[in-house]
């Protein structure tokens, strides 16, 4: 008998010694948690590109006389000594001279904008001259244009000039002139042709370099026009 209780008084501690190690398992598994010194990764952000405003060029109230860009190849190019062939060939020499029509995209101007880009001469002639053929200068003519040097040139400094051949054909120069260089501001001209009312004339645009760098002395004239303003 006593080895019949001494038998259950074993198994019995044995099973209460088994829950007391299982309730102990149990309760030794922890949740995880983040911590206050835990952070999220900070978000990333592509920044947006930006763009800086293509300028405007505001509608000028008026009949086109005459449209310099447009009408470049029927003027007489000069530098100063010799006569030069007008809109000459892509890949003839122009160390003489030279001018063409380029495309506004290349200074950030709105597609359809007339530029007409001049080069004087980068030998010992002294500059550009197109006359263009003969106009009768009315009452309320003006001469506009916007006047720069190319924005990919540095050292650029010239004189843009208005000039003309009266009806004898005799030269007058200036009729107007504007100096730019490269730290300059665009400059937006409108000269009034009032003088030359009535009078049949060949106008000149004129391109003089001011310094001894002719190749950076690229002047751009930016829609240069006469126009007759309507009343």
């Amino acid at each position: 008998m006593k080895k019949v209780l001494g038998c259950i008084f074993i198994i019995t501690v044995f099973i209460l010694s088994a829950c007391s190690l299982s309730g102990q398992t149990a309760s030794s598994e922890v949740v995880p948690t983040i911590t206050a010194t835990q952070t999220q990764p900070a978000a990333t952000f592509t920044p947006i590109p930006t763009f800086t405003a293509i300028p405007t060029i505001t509608p000028i109230p008026g009949t086109i006389v005459l449209d310099f860009a447009a009408q470049l190849c029927n003027a007489k190019w000069m530098n100063g000594v010799q006569k030069l062939a007008s809109c000459p060939d892509a890949n003839a020499d122009h160390s003489a001279g030279y001018a063409i029509v380029i495309d506004p995209a290349s200074e950030g101007l709105p597609a359809g904008t007339p530029i007409l880009l001049t080069i004087p001469a980068l030998n010992s002639y002294s500059a550009l001259f197109l006359r263009y053929p003969a106009l009768t200068i009315q009452a309320g003519d003006h001469f506009r244009a916007t006047l720069q040097c190319q924005s990919a040139s540095t050292n650029c400094d010239v004189s843009f000039g208005l000039d003309y051949y009266d009806s004898d054909g005799k030269y007058h120069s200036p009729l107007a002139m504007w100096d730019q260089n490269s730290g300059m501001a665009p400059a937006a001209v409108d000269y009034d042709l009032t003088a030359l009312v009535g009078q049949n004339v060949d106008i000149v645009l004129a391109l003089r370099p001011n310094n001894d760098t002719p190749q950076f002395d690229t002047g751009l004239w930016i829609a240069p026009q006469i126009f007759h303003l309507n009343p």
